[in-house]
Protein backbone atom coordinates (compact mmCIF):
# COMPACT_ATOMS: atom_id res chain seq x y z
CA UNK A 1 0.00 0.00 0.00
CA UNK A 2 1.52 3.00 -0.72
CA UNK A 3 -0.78 6.85 -0.29
CA UNK A 4 0.44 9.91 -2.44
CA UNK A 5 0.87 12.31 0.20
CA UNK A 6 3.96 10.57 1.42
CA UNK A 7 5.57 10.48 -2.11
CA UNK A 8 7.60 13.76 -1.23
CA UNK A 9 8.89 12.37 1.93
CA UNK A 10 9.88 9.11 0.19
CA UNK A 11 11.67 11.01 -2.37
CA UNK A 12 13.62 12.71 0.52
CA UNK A 13 14.47 10.07 1.69
CA UNK A 14 15.75 8.26 -1.26
CA UNK A 15 17.93 10.75 -2.00
CA UNK A 16 15.43 13.15 -4.07
CA UNK A 17 16.06 11.06 -7.02
CA UNK A 18 12.95 8.83 -7.11
CA UNK A 19 9.85 9.92 -7.61
CA UNK A 20 6.49 8.81 -8.38
CA UNK A 21 4.84 5.23 -6.77
CA UNK A 22 8.09 4.15 -5.92
CA UNK A 23 8.91 7.44 -3.68
CA UNK A 24 4.98 7.16 -2.57
CA UNK A 25 5.63 3.40 -1.26
CA UNK A 26 9.09 4.24 0.37
CA UNK A 27 7.34 7.65 2.35
CA UNK A 28 3.97 5.48 2.99
CA UNK A 29 6.27 2.53 4.76
CA UNK A 30 8.56 4.67 6.30
CA UNK A 31 5.78 6.15 8.54
CA UNK A 32 3.09 3.53 8.59
CA UNK A 33 5.66 0.47 8.51
CA UNK A 34 6.62 1.27 12.67
CA UNK A 35 3.07 1.38 13.46
CA UNK A 36 2.25 -2.17 11.52
CA UNK A 37 4.83 -3.30 12.74
CA UNK A 38 3.80 -2.55 16.30
CA UNK A 39 0.09 -4.07 16.20
CA UNK A 40 1.77 -6.96 14.77
CA UNK A 41 3.91 -7.52 18.12
CA UNK A 42 0.88 -6.93 20.05
CA UNK A 43 -0.88 -9.28 18.34
CA UNK A 44 1.84 -11.52 18.82
CA UNK A 45 2.20 -10.68 22.75
CA UNK A 46 -1.65 -11.13 23.09
CA UNK A 47 -1.13 -14.78 21.02
CA UNK A 48 1.23 -15.93 23.89
CA UNK A 49 -0.47 -15.08 26.81
CA UNK A 50 -3.48 -16.77 25.84
CA UNK A 51 -1.18 -19.97 24.73
CA UNK A 52 0.40 -19.62 28.39
CA UNK A 53 -3.40 -18.74 30.45
CA UNK A 54 -4.11 -22.47 28.44
CA UNK A 55 -0.91 -24.23 29.27
CA UNK A 56 -0.98 -22.92 33.17
CA UNK A 57 -5.33 -23.56 32.91
CA UNK A 58 -4.25 -27.25 31.98
CA UNK A 59 -1.06 -27.61 34.19
CA UNK A 60 -3.44 -26.75 37.12
CA UNK A 61 -6.23 -29.62 36.24
CA UNK A 62 -3.22 -31.82 36.10
CA UNK A 63 -1.90 -30.91 39.49
CA UNK A 64 -5.44 -31.25 40.88
CA UNK A 65 -5.37 -34.83 39.77
CA UNK A 66 -2.06 -35.21 40.71
CA UNK A 67 -2.92 -33.86 44.67
CA UNK A 68 -6.51 -35.97 45.04
CA UNK A 69 -4.83 -38.95 43.47
CA UNK A 70 -2.28 -38.64 46.38
CA UNK A 71 -4.40 -38.27 49.00
CA UNK A 72 -7.10 -41.09 47.86
CA UNK A 73 -4.10 -43.57 48.13
CA UNK A 74 -3.04 -42.28 51.25
CA UNK A 75 -6.56 -42.46 53.23
CA UNK A 76 -7.11 -45.98 51.40
CA UNK A 77 -3.32 -47.15 53.29
CA UNK A 78 -4.93 -45.30 56.45
CA UNK A 79 -8.09 -46.67 56.52
CA UNK A 80 -6.86 -50.63 55.81
CA UNK A 81 -4.17 -49.72 58.56
CA UNK A 82 -6.92 -48.94 61.01
CA UNK A 83 -8.60 -51.71 60.16
CA UNK A 84 -5.96 -54.25 60.59
CA UNK A 85 -5.31 -52.94 63.84
CA UNK A 86 -9.07 -53.01 64.75
CA UNK A 87 -8.85 -56.91 63.78
CA UNK A 88 -6.09 -57.33 66.05
CA UNK A 89 -7.62 -55.90 68.74
CA UNK A 90 -10.51 -57.78 68.55
CA UNK A 91 -8.94 -61.05 68.06
CA UNK A 92 -6.99 -60.22 71.25
CA UNK A 93 -9.97 -59.88 73.10
CA UNK A 94 -11.49 -62.79 71.75
CA UNK A 95 -8.38 -65.02 72.65
CA UNK A 96 -8.36 -63.63 76.43
CA UNK A 97 -12.18 -64.51 76.63
CA UNK A 98 -11.38 -68.26 75.03
CA UNK A 99 -8.57 -68.30 77.88
CA UNK A 100 -10.86 -67.29 80.61
CA UNK A 101 -13.18 -69.28 79.65
CA UNK A 102 -10.63 -72.38 79.76
CA UNK A 103 -9.03 -71.55 82.94
CA UNK A 104 -12.79 -71.96 84.44
CA UNK A 105 -13.05 -74.76 83.05
CA UNK A 106 -10.05 -76.32 84.06
CA UNK A 107 -10.41 -74.59 87.38
CA UNK A 108 -13.82 -76.22 87.91
CA UNK A 109 -12.49 -79.63 86.99
CA UNK A 110 -9.85 -79.73 89.27
CA UNK A 111 -11.82 -78.32 92.49
CA UNK A 112 -10.49 -74.84 92.31
CA UNK A 113 -12.99 -72.18 93.83
CA UNK A 114 -13.75 -69.30 91.04
CA UNK A 115 -13.33 -66.88 93.43
CA UNK A 116 -10.30 -68.19 95.33
CA UNK A 117 -7.33 -65.35 95.32
CA UNK A 118 -5.21 -67.70 93.06
CA UNK A 119 -7.41 -67.65 90.67
CA UNK A 120 -8.56 -64.48 90.53
CA UNK A 121 -4.91 -63.37 90.59
CA UNK A 122 -4.98 -65.73 86.66
CA UNK A 123 -7.81 -63.74 85.57
CA UNK A 124 -6.36 -60.17 86.76
CA UNK A 125 -3.05 -61.12 84.76
CA UNK A 126 -4.98 -62.14 81.73
CA UNK A 127 -7.12 -58.98 82.07
CA UNK A 128 -3.64 -57.21 82.26
CA UNK A 129 -1.75 -58.24 79.10
CA UNK A 130 -4.44 -57.91 76.91
CA UNK A 131 -5.16 -54.29 77.81
CA UNK A 132 -1.40 -53.80 77.35
CA UNK A 133 -1.28 -55.35 74.07
CA UNK A 134 -4.70 -53.60 73.24
CA UNK A 135 -3.24 -49.76 74.79
CA UNK A 136 0.21 -50.34 72.43
CA UNK A 137 -1.92 -51.33 69.34
CA UNK A 138 -4.14 -48.29 70.12
CA UNK A 139 -1.39 -45.96 70.75
CA UNK A 140 0.54 -47.19 67.24
CA UNK A 141 -2.76 -46.32 65.35
CA UNK A 142 -2.70 -42.93 67.21
CA UNK A 143 1.20 -42.25 65.83
CA UNK A 144 0.01 -43.80 62.34
CA UNK A 145 -2.77 -41.55 62.32
CA UNK A 146 -0.39 -38.63 63.24
CA UNK A 147 1.60 -39.38 60.24
CA UNK A 148 -0.63 -39.56 58.01
CA UNK A 149 -2.24 -36.32 58.65
CA UNK A 150 1.78 -34.30 58.58
CA UNK A 151 1.63 -36.51 55.04
CA UNK A 152 -1.65 -35.40 53.94
CA UNK A 153 -0.36 -31.83 55.43
CA UNK A 154 2.91 -31.83 53.18
CA UNK A 155 1.18 -32.61 50.19
CA UNK A 156 -1.10 -29.89 50.32
CA UNK A 157 1.81 -27.20 51.05
CA UNK A 158 3.35 -28.81 47.43
CA UNK A 159 0.40 -28.82 46.05
CA UNK A 160 -0.22 -25.00 46.72
CA UNK A 161 3.52 -24.01 46.12
CA UNK A 162 3.37 -26.33 42.57
CA UNK A 163 0.27 -23.70 42.08
CA UNK A 164 2.18 -20.65 42.76
CA UNK A 165 4.83 -22.22 40.67
CA UNK A 166 2.35 -22.96 37.58
CA UNK A 167 0.30 -19.64 37.54
CA UNK A 168 3.00 -16.96 37.52
CA UNK A 169 1.83 -13.89 36.21
CA UNK A 170 1.65 -13.24 32.71
CA UNK A 171 2.73 -10.73 30.86
CA UNK A 172 0.03 -8.70 29.03
CA UNK A 173 0.35 -6.81 25.71
CA UNK A 174 1.44 -3.68 26.27
CA UNK A 175 -0.29 -1.40 23.63
CA UNK A 176 0.39 2.04 24.95
CA UNK A 177 4.01 1.20 24.95
CA UNK A 178 4.18 -0.19 21.70
CA UNK A 179 1.94 2.07 20.14
CA UNK A 180 3.80 4.66 22.01
CA UNK A 181 7.27 3.44 20.23
CA UNK A 182 6.01 3.13 16.66
CA UNK A 183 4.67 6.44 16.57
CA UNK A 184 7.70 8.02 18.33
CA UNK A 185 9.55 6.01 15.59
CA UNK A 186 7.18 7.05 12.73
CA UNK A 187 7.71 10.89 13.80
CA UNK A 188 11.51 10.73 14.06
CA UNK A 189 11.48 9.86 10.59
CA UNK A 190 8.58 12.08 9.36
CA UNK A 191 11.38 14.92 11.06
CA UNK A 192 14.21 13.78 9.33
CA UNK A 193 12.79 13.15 5.49
CA UNK A 194 11.31 17.15 6.31
CA UNK A 195 15.20 17.73 7.15
CA UNK A 196 16.33 16.01 4.15
CA UNK A 197 13.78 18.08 1.85
CA UNK A 198 14.42 20.82 3.21
CA UNK A 199 18.44 20.38 2.48
CA UNK A 200 17.73 18.74 -1.08
CA UNK A 201 15.53 21.95 -2.41
CA UNK A 202 18.38 24.40 -0.38
CA UNK A 203 20.59 22.90 -2.63
CA UNK A 204 18.81 23.07 -5.46
CA UNK A 205 20.31 25.04 -8.39
CA UNK A 206 18.47 28.51 -9.16
CA UNK A 207 17.49 29.39 -12.87
CA UNK A 208 17.84 32.78 -13.48
CA UNK A 209 16.12 34.83 -16.17
CA UNK A 210 17.81 37.75 -18.43
CA UNK A 211 15.46 40.15 -20.13
CA UNK A 212 16.90 41.83 -22.95
CA UNK A 213 15.69 45.35 -23.79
Amino acid sequence: MCLPVFAPLGTALLGGTVTGTAAAAAGTMSILGPLAQGMLTIGAQGQQASMQAEAQKRATIAENARYSQQVSAMRKQQATESLRLAQEVSAANRASMEAMARKEVAAAEGGISLGSASFLAEMRDLERQVGEHNYAIQQNQYLADQAYEMRARDLGLQTQQNYININKPIATPNVLGTMLGAATTSLGTYADAKQLQARQLSSAPTTTTTTTG
